[in-house]
């Protein structure tokens, strides 16, 4: 089915304002646990309507990098295992995750669905939140992004310095 065959009035005299828009979250990976941000936390993943974690056998920065670009992240700074945001709760949904990197989506790696492990040994994530973009960005120089709240915004440049740049040269390696 598609929402265009769906009853609902579209266009027709409606007094639905904005303030009635409807929403959708369509999301299969997200972070969480103790201190988790957008960018970094227990990597959790959603199968057949039930969210669950992934185990840290196998699971490396090509993995991590896959998640973190399925985020909308460039990369990943780390890939911590061993619970390194807590202990998950619910269904171990992944085992033995093998990426190549380049995948769109973590359920396109390699993995099994039968588990060996335990919660204490949940994967995790570290991404990185600031990128350089612009006409002829390279990795060292460019506009500078930063990622918060879900999404990619500026820097505005007001009292912006060597200082400044100094700090997001290191962050980016």
């Amino acid at each position: 089915a598609k929402l265009q065959e769906c009853p609902f009035m579209f266009g027709q005299n409606s007094s639905c304002g904005h303030r009635h828009d409807a929403s959708v979250s369509c999301a299969t990976i997200r972070l969480r646990g103790e201190n988790a941000t957008d960018s970094k936390g227990r990597v959790e993943v959603l199968r057949n309507g039930v969210w669950g974690t992934v185990c840290d056998n196998d699971w490396d920065i090509s993995d991590a990098t896959v998640v973190c670009r399925q985020l909308g992240s460039p990369h990943a700074l780390s890939a911590p295992g061993r619970a390194a945001y807590g202990q998950g709760t619910g269904p171990i949904l992944m085992d033995n995750v093998e990426c190549r990197g380049s995948e769109a989506k973590l359920q396109h790696c390699n993995f099994t669905t039968s588990c060996n492990c335990g919660h204490d040994e949940d994967a995790s994530v570290s991404c990185a939140t600031i990128r350089l973009r612009g006409y002829n960005a390279t990795n060292s120089q460019g506009r500078v992004e930063v990622f918060q709240n879900g999404l990619w915004g500026t820097v505005c440049d007001n009292d912006w310095d060597i200082n400044d740049a100094t700090v997001v040269c290191r962050e980016l390696g």
